[in-house]
């Protein structure tokens, strides 16, 4: 064997450094991203999916609160329509603001959810 053809340590310690530091800058992105995200989400609390039903394979009612207001979204893959706008009284979210009786299987479900598990 001549000496070109082996591989020294110094070497593979340059290419394994240089790999940590690829490594080290993908893993930063990801949490940058993921702090963006996050960022986005809390400033558009006032928008969220109440609920949705599929009506097919591709089809979906989705029903969407936006501030004070319910709006009913047809969903398909190309389009998005705005089918029928709640508000007011006609607001098809009033039991969610009721609270849950203890002993109900939802309050308990809720609780084993938040990790608060009773013995």
């Amino acid at each position: 064997m001549r000496q070109n053809d082996i591989i020294s340590s110094a070497d593979f310690a340059g290419w394994a450094f240089g790999l940590l530091i690829v490594l080290a800058i993908f893993a930063i992105c990801v949490w940058a991203i993921k702090q963006l995200q996050r960022q986005q989400f809390t400033d558009g609390e006032r928008l969220k999916i109440v609920g949705g039903l599929s009506l097919g394979m591709r089809e979906r009612l989705v029903l969407v609160q936006a501030g004070k207001k319910q709006l009913i979204l047809g969903v398909t893959p190309g389009r998005i329509e705005t089918l029928h706008v709640l508000e007011g009284d006609e607001c098809l979210n009033k039991s969610a603001l009721e609270p849950l009786p203890e002993n109900s299987f939802a309050y308990k479900l809720k609780q084993v959810m938040k990790g608060k598990v009773d013995a």
